[in-house]
């Protein structure tokens, strides 16, 4: 449990999480994007975001598109929220703060997509969504309002299957988001755990901490996945074809091109790294 009750700059968010959880009808949710990695990289871990964000996003658990109809209408209905028309799974709090609700499980086709109603015209991916609900990380917010959010190994596994659906449509955000959390790895996970999990990494002539970092956090993903998906092969083969292709330097290395890093090859081996965690291959 991360205690952040004495974090007054996050009381907005609190009056929002209390406001949703006394209309979702005990529906399970959990704090997802840039807002969940601001809350535990800034406020928990002390790391300020390259870039900040003032929108909100939540992933709800629910059975099927009426049941999600139901809880945004009574997100509305209270008078809380009102509609964005930009957008038909977004509302706007008492404070004018955007907050997407995304809906996941009951709702999702095979490849774990969701199209959104009445058209089907919108698709949008939710792989790992499920994964990651299942092993949240649960914070104090002001008010002792206990909100779930998403860690940030999965983080990171969903940004970079983020970044291959949207990367044309939408460049550099979510390559952004997830180098920089390679970029912390070492100061998010510590390396205490890997003396347990492969402390043969810390006998290889060119270790690294930085790299261990990323790769420990791959790890942890993988062990998510493997926990709690009923589709792991799935979703580490095509993670790992995402990771083998955009760090083939022979291949386009289009994720790290997009963020402009200071040091390209630096970033490659980090995002390899981070590959071979999720692979459980011990080497970094």
């Amino acid at each position: 449990m991360i205690d952040l009750q004495g974090k007054n700059d996050l009381r907005a968010l609190s009056d929002i999480v209390r406001d949703i959880r006394s209309q979702s009808a005990g529906t399970d949710f959990m704090l997802v994007g840039a807002a969940a990695r601001d809350l535990l990289l800034q406020h928990h871990h002390g790391i300020e975001p390259l870039r900040k964000t003032t929108d909100v996003d939540f992933a709800f658990a629910v059975p099927d598109w009426p049941a999600y109809i139901a809880l945004t209408e009574r997100l509305i209905d209270s008078g809380f929220f009102k509609p964005d028309d930009r957008a038909q799974h977004r509302l706007l709090s008492r404070r004018g703060t955007v907050i997407d609700i995304l809906p996941f499980g009951g709702v999702e086709s095979a490849e774990a997509q969701i199209s959104w109603p009445p058209s089907g015209q919108t698709v949008m991916s939710v792989i790992g969504y499920a994964e990651a609900n299942a092993a949240t990380a649960t914070v104090v917010l002001p008010g002792t309002v206990q909100l779930a959010v998403i860690t940030i190994p999965m983080f990171a596994l969903i940004k970079l299957f983020t970044w291959e659906e949207r990367h044309w449509t939408q460049p550099r955000k979510d390559a952004s988001d997830l180098l920089f959390v390679l970029d912390n790895s070492f100061q998010i996970a510590g390396l205490e755990r890997l003396h347990d999990i492969a402390p043969e990494l810390f006998e290889l002539d060119d270790f690294d901490s930085d790299l261990a970092g990323a790769w420990l956090i791959g790890f942890q993903a993988r062990l998510v996945i493997d926990q709690h998906s009923q589709r792991t092969q799935e979703i580490i083969t095509r993670a790992s074809m995402i990771v083998e292709r955009e760090t083939d330097p022979n291949g386009p290395l289009s994720l790290i091109g997009e963020v402009e890093a200071r040091d390209p090859e630096r970033a490659r081996r980090k995002l390899g790294a981070f590959g071979n965690g999720l692979t459980r291959v011990r080497k970094l």
